[in-house]
């Protein structure tokens, strides 16, 4: 998919993107994936994504949003239950959820119910795998759409494998891991309703979780402990955020690889893999590896470079996967 510039109106850019993605529209095994990518499609500050039934869009500017040409055209081009919008403005924060039914009438906020909206969770399918989102929330649903090919990846790459899961989240990565015959999944996350999540990601998908595969606790703690105890991995995801908060003792610089990478190398079995995530904006690939491998002293070796889906022509997801020598 090619990224496109400003097209003459909103419509028309719409219905561009839309016809861009007819891949995943054809395909009856996936109904999770961004419609529009604002800042290559036509129009900066506008993200669309649909996640089964629902369409979930975000406006991140002070301009006003042309909610009407949206809901219209959105409902014109798919079979669609709900459309939630969100704005988003630099002063005053995120606004409440806006939201508008299958005829693009506008459900009546400041309802008990309408509040609660931003809870309720349903399902979407991805290539035979199944999660639990929520498409209403502030902030991500619980699954990164841009993570789709490190999914299929980390699927084709898992079998026999012991997998440890970094800043696990909701699990979606272990999950794609358990899905492809790993051995056994742990996952590392700080934040306890993550980890709930990240079970009901794996009992949504039939695959074995018990309390030894959720670990709570910071990564920098676990990290020294698991190679003081000679715990060993087959394979290590790392996908850190762009910013790591500070802890105690420490202040991580962005994704801080030049410490997690030197940990994890050493959690490593040999011809073990790694796959990193880097989505920081202002540092290429080639920078990042350097860190990497210099952590390692050079044990760790790329074999493997993707990026995010078509669905996302901008490209800022960078993945690499390494092999330990």
């Amino acid at each position: 998919m090619q990224a496109h510039g400003s097209a003459p109106n909103l419509e028309q850019a719409l219905r561009e993107a839309w016809n861009r993605r007819q891949p995943l529209h054809d395909d009856p095994d996936i109904d999770v994936y961004r419609i529009f990518h604002g800042f290559t499609e036509g129009r900066v500050g506008l993200e669309i994504e649909k996640f089964g039934p629902v369409v979930r869009v975000v406006w991140k500017s002070e301009q006003d949003l042309e909610t009407n040409v949206v809901c219209r055209t959105l409902l014109e081009l798919g079979d669609f239950e709900t459309i939630a919008v969100r704005r988003v403005h630099r002063e005053t924060g995120t606004t409440p959820v806006e939201l508008f039914d299958a005829d693009g009438t506008p459900v009546a906020p400041n309802t008990e119910s309408h509040e609660a909206e931003t809870d309720v969770e349903i399902q979407v399918r991805e290539f035979g795998l199944r999660f639990q989102v929520r498409p209403f929330a502030d902030g991500n649903s619980g699954l990164f759409l841009d993570a789709r090919p490190a999914r299929q990846w980390i699927r084709e790459h898992s079998r026999q494998s012991r997998v440890l899961n970094l800043f696990a989240y909701t699990g979606s990565l272990g999950v794609a891991a358990a899905a492809g015959g790993a051995a056994a999944v742990t996952h590392v996350d700080g934040k306890r309703n993550a980890l709930e999540r990240t079970r009901a990601n794996h009992e949504l998908n039939e695959l074995p979780i018990d309390d030894r595969s959720l670990l709570r606790g910071n990564i920098y703690t676990h990290l020294p402990k698991a190679v003081r105890h000679g715990q060993r991995f087959d394979a290590v995801i790392l996908d850190p955020p762009p910013q790591l908060p500070r802890v105690r003792g420490h202040k991580p610089k962005g994704q801080d690889y030049a410490t997690l990478a030197r940990y994890a190398t050493q959690l490593l079995e040999d011809e073990g893999w790694m796959l990193s995530f880097f989505s920081r904006y202002g540092q290429g690939r080639d920078e990042y590896e350097a860190q990497v491998a210099a952590a390692s002293d050079g044990k760790l070796q790329p074999f493997w470079r993707g990026t995010s889906g078509d669905d996302f022509p901008e490209e800022t997801l960078r993945l690499t996967a390494w092999i330990k020598r």
